[in-house]
């Protein structure tokens, strides 16, 4: 894959301090591919309309046998859930070589074997508990989604472990407190986003897209809070204790990571968990039920993101400029 040489902001600061015209910024954005050309956005439209269609064929199924539920033959639905699943299957293997296509079906697939997983389970009664359907449903789809290589389907792959884990340890699992269980999930998450990063720095994968590190650094960063202030108000049992030494190493790696590689999404998400945790823990120790102290927590809060906001906003002006 070609890296880009140039970023759009650094076209920016240059055209600031050198005499650049308009129709030679323009041309710089399109030598270096930030400006996307007609075939650029003809492959996006396309894309798209493809990723609807498919989302729309999943929804349709699913509506379609929760309105004819009782007047189809048990095998008539098994069959059909069976017969999407096995046209997408060869969809991929016979469509002409795009793999952009093939991995959009393969994701649509994806979801339709939960649809099956839920069709046999509704017909059977099987008695299962919540975690098993969806634990059989990531087993399914964990060698598709490895071999694809396509991040929508790592991102569907990694909310199945996340839905999986949390309903084994509620259902029949341990007898784990929130605490422990989100530590644990946040971990995964963490461990996930590294792992990727690092596979694609050895180019053993494609490199993903920048809003899936996005959204698995969320999923991780949410399940640390709602880790920590889970033990707020469980008095403080003795994992809460080491979920805040992870919490700290892991948010000042983030920090120095945001730092050195110009990440304002990191420097505005970490300060964030901060101040939930914070808030959390004062409500707890203080306990006063009163609409005085609820407004100074809210003054709190407000003061804190407005400060927040104004040191990324000089952060970002020194990284980037005025822009």
């Amino acid at each position: 894959m070609k890296e880009r040489r140039i970023t759009r902001n650094v076209i920016q600061i240059i055209s600031r301090y050198k005499d650049l015209s308009a129709t030679e910024i323009t041309a710089l954005f399109k030598n270096e591919g930030i400006y996307a050309d007609k075939g650029a956005w003809a492959k996006f439209i396309d894309a798209v309309l493809l990723s609807i269609g498919i989302a729309f064929l999943v929804a349709g199924a699913i509506f379609f046998f929760a309105y004819n539920w009782d007047e189809l033959h048990k095998f008539v639905k098994l069959g059909i859930v069976q017969f999407l699943i096995l046209s997408g299957i060869a969809a991929v293997f016979l469509i002409k070589p795009n793999l952009l296509v093939k991995n959009i079906i393969l994701t649509g697939t994806s979801m339709l074997v939960g649809l099956l997983f839920s069709v046999f389970g509704q017909i059977y009664q099987t008695g299962a508990d919540a975690y098993d359907f969806f634990l059989g449903w990531t087993v399914f789809v964990f060698l598709w989604a490895v071999v694809s290589e396509f991040a929508p389907l790592w991102l569907l792959l990694l909310a199945l472990i996340n839905i999986t884990f949390s309903l084994y340890v509620s259902q029949t699992g341990p007898d784990w407190t929130a605490v422990t269980t989100y530590l644990i999930l946040s971990m995964v998450n963490l461990a996930a986003v590294i792992l990727v990063k690092y596979l694609a720095s050895k180019n053993y994968i494609v490199p993903t897209p920048g809003w899936f590190d996005k959204i698995v650094v969320i999923m991780a960063v949410c399940c640390f809070t709602r880790s920590l202030v889970s033990g707020i108000y469980d008095k403080y049992p003795i994992v809460w204790f080491i979920a805040l030494a992870i919490c700290v190493v892991v948010y000042s790696a983030g920090v120095s990571y945001a730092l050195r590689h110009k990440s304002i999404y990191l420097l505005c998400l970490i300060p964030l968990s901060v101040i939930i945790i914070l808030v959390g823990l004062i409500l707890e120790v203080f306990r006063v039920s009163n609409e005085f102290f609820y407004l100074l927590i809210g003054l709190v809060i407000v003061a804190c993101i407005t400060a927040l906001v104004r040191e990324l906003a000089k952060l970002n002006k020194t990284w980037y400029g005025d822009n």
